[in-house]
């Protein structure tokens, strides 16, 4: 997929200038050269998660050089359904919906303009925007391993708890951001276990000696309920004034673990507001939460992917 759409998913910076073959020249393909860019400029500290999107780049390469070629639309849609990469990037059921359907379809034109292939390629966006956080999350992770070890997460599907779940019951999804400014609030001691969508301790503490605690208030509502996605200096904000409160000013720490502390929150709840754009962007779609619950069903099997891959399988994988 382009890639500033996928990183507007993720709500990530965007890359750097792209190189000058990224510009249309003959023979170029932006998409491509965007993703170079990206991996090259440090998306993963870890060789081998680098080396595995890096092949998955050029698997898609060489795909798009099969399609391609290809005159009818259907034939199109039928090579990449069956390539082993839609399976790996995409979202599982949705594909083997499409494929079923592609066995009995001869009209490509209505076939094209389906309901079933639009939300077959949203499925498969958003799938591989949760992959690609999955990745991420395991990376960081790895680098402060005696971290995770020492907190007894190493098997965990770190931030899987964050993800949005859908209340069969209630009819009701969950809300990450809630759930993750709930989760600050209990850390610092704020937090109204009864009432886990009150912001307003935090907020108090986010504004400190300062008298705008209300507009604090106000601005994490509109993260909560999706009004407003949150930039990534305003969380920044945030985190460093829940790292003085934890660390009680944090005199007497080194630089390095303060700003440790702080990508590791800011990462955190990065992931949080995406997972619950993700879901609101959805459901605003039209898309069935049984199908959504089947795209957020992916990251558990990729980190699970990416920490056997990275030398660090989960226990329930054969990891130590």
């Amino acid at each position: 997929m382009p890639l500033p759409q996928l990183l507007a998913l993720l709500n990530l910076p965007a890359a750097g200038a792209l190189p000058d073959d990224a510009s249309g020249g003959a023979g170029s393909w932006p998409a491509h050269a965007q993703w170079q860019r990206l991996l090259a400029d440090g998306l993963f500290a870890h060789p081998a998660a680098q080396d595995y999107w890096q092949q998955r780049l050029e698997e898609e390469r060489r795909l798009a050089g099969q399609i391609l070629p290809q005159q009818d639309a259907l034939e199109r849609l039928r090579c990449l359904t069956l390539s082993p990469l839609a399976g790996e990037l995409g979202c599982p059921p949705a594909g083997e919906r499409l494929r079923r359907h592609l066995q009995e379809a001869s009209e490509s034109d209505a076939l094209l303009e389906s309901e079933l292939l639009l939300e077959t390629r949203l499925a498969d966006v958003f799938a591989a925007a949760l992959r690609l956080a999955a990745w991420r999350v395991v990376d960081l992770s790895l680098q402060h391993w005696e971290l995770l070890s020492g907190d007894g997460e190493q098997d965990e599907v770190l931030l899987e708890r964050f993800l949005p779940a859908f209340d069969a019951e209630g009819g009701q999804w969950s809300n990450p951001v809630e759930d993750y400014l709930a989760h600050l609030a209990g850390m610092l001691g704020c937090g109204c276990p009864e009432q886990p969508s009150d912001c307003s301790g935090l907020a108090r503490i986010w504004a400190g000696e300062r008298a705008d605690a209300q507009a604090r208030e106000h601005l994490l509502g509109a993260w909560r309920q999706g009004r407003r996605r949150a930039d990534a200096r305003t969380v920044a904000g945030l985190m460093n004034a829940v790292l003085r409160r934890l660390l009680g000013g944090g005199e007497g720490e080194a630089p390095g673990d303060l700003a440790l502390g702080r990508q590791l929150l800011c990462e955190s709840f990065r992931f949080a507001e995406s997972c619950a754009y993700l879901q609101r962007t959805l459901g605003r779609l039209g898309m069935a939460d049984g199908s959504i619950a089947e795209i957020f069903a992916v990251y558990r099997s990729e980190y699970r992917r990416a920490r056997a891959a990275l030398g660090r399988p989960l226990a329930e994988d054969g990891g130590a």
